[in-house]
């Protein structure tokens, strides 16, 4: 499956390489209300394998089957609850 960036994805600039290694290795992952129908998750996962620095990456799975990266930059407050949620992380596999 083929990742588009939109022009947001890059506002941060965080390298493309890192925001895929977010998505791919995530500590966890939350469905969000994103636009309509989309399916939209937030990805918090770590920018490579080692580093101790967190991306919060939002993609959503457009109806046509692409995925597209919007948002991505470092670990903000707003998504930081989801280090210690219930959900597919490293600890828990």
């Amino acid at each position: 499956m083929a990742i588009h960036y939109s022009e947001s994805a890059d506002k941060h600039g965080v390298p493309h390489p890192e925001i895929e290694y977010a998505i791919f290795h995530p500590i966890n992952k939350q469905q969000v209300e994103g636009r309509r129908g989309d399916t939209t998750f937030v990805f918090v996962g770590p920018r490579h394998d080692l580093s101790r620095s967190l991306l919060e990456v939002m993609v959503a799975l457009r109806p046509d089957g692409r995925l597209v990266v919007f948002h991505a930059m470092e670990l903000t407050d707003r998504w930081r609850w989801l280090l210690y949620a219930p959900g597919h992380a490293q600890w828990e596999e």
